[in-house]
């Protein structure tokens, strides 16, 4: 197992701050297509932990009040819905959105550009996924 630094940027906060979450990959991964898979699996699996334990009540911090009040919705993280994510879902969801340009990976300072890129894990120390959006207006 290999541990990597990876960068989260939530779009929906008014703060430019990036969390940075340790994420392990097993060193088996040799392309672009192995590591968005073992990324989602990783963090679905925490978001269904996180669901379940979801029923200790959490005070937040008047920081915390602010971002989510700029989201539009204050609330304790808590998923009240009964459904775990689905791994598969999440990982056909996330190879398009990379297909599609929706969202760019950088490994340390190089983007990755391809899904059968090859990559070695073992030289990759942070990873930043930035989900790209498009500017309000008109669709023509």
């Amino acid at each position: 197992m290999r541990e990597i630094s990876v960068n989260i940027k939530s779009a929906a906060t008014k703060r430019n701050k990036i969390k940075t979450v340790t994420v392990p990959y097993d060193e088996g991964i040799t392309d672009v297509k192995g590591l968005i898979e073992a990324t989602v699996a990783w963090f679905v699996k925490d978001y269904n932990q996180r669901r379940e334990n979801s029923e200790l009540l959490i005070a937040l911090t008047s920081e915390q009040i602010e971002d989510k009040a700029a989201q539009g919705k204050i609330s304790f993280g808590v998923n009240y819905g009964n459904k775990d994510a689905d791994v598969s879902k999440a990982t056909a969801d996330a190879l398009e959105a990379f297909s599609d340009g929706i969202v760019v990976i950088f490994a340390d300072d190089r983007r990755l550009q391809r899904l059968d890129e090859s990559i070695d894990i073992t030289d990759i120390h942070n990873l930043t996924f930035i989900k790209l959006t498009m500017l309000a207006g008109r669709m023509w």
